[in-house]
């Protein structure tokens, strides 16, 4: 996926909706609900309050793993979109770097949302938000460094820190 995009902005505003890969779009409600994340995984050194990658491991095995684009959307401006990569159990890339996994309780997935930035410059679908049953929620936002992500979880202590104020972000369905 691209680490930064280039080409977004036309009209004066630039659109910067999710990158899949892997997955289809109109895929990855339905690949969520009723699910349950055992496990996250960052590469060595990174921690949930901040990382160029972040995995999230399934019950079934398979992995979705977060990274974020970056955007120039005016001046020296530049805006964040999230990238969602599908792993297939046991097909991580050769030459990936070196991921640590930390097991967790699990967190059982019943709703997923968008989390939206938008002004007058741009839109950007920069996170999702991943509810439990209980009104727990995991957020995946991108991160304040360019390329980067932010977790906020109920089995995070690292600080929530994503690349703009929680207020200025609405959350739509899928």
């Amino acid at each position: 996926m691209k680490p930064f995009i280039t080409d977004a902005c036309k009209d004066g505003r630039c659109l910067l909706p999710f990158q899949f890969e892997g997955i289809k779009r109109e895929q990855i409600e339905g690949m969520l609900l009723g699910k349950r994340i055992v496990a996250y995984a960052l590469p060595a050194g990174h921690s949930l309050g901040c990382a160029w990658q972040c995995r999230f491991i399934f019950g079934d095995s398979y992995a979705l793993e977060f990274s974020s684009a970056c955007t120039v959307v005016a001046g020296w401006q530049e805006v964040g979109s999230l990238n969602v990569r599908f792993i297939p159990s046991g097909k991580a890339d050769e030459g990936d770097a070196v991921f640590q996994e930390c097991k967790i309780e699990g967190f059982s997935i019943a709703a997923v949302e968008r989390l939206i930035y938008e002004d007058s410059h741009v839109y950007s679908e920069c996170g999702l938000v991943f509810h439990e049953r209980f009104g727990a929620e995991v957020i995946v936002a991108a991160g304040v460094s360019p390329g980067s992500v932010s977790i906020k979880a109920p089995f995070s202590k690292e600080r929530f820190a994503p690349e703009f104020a929680v207020g200025d972000y609405c959350c739509t369905s899928l």
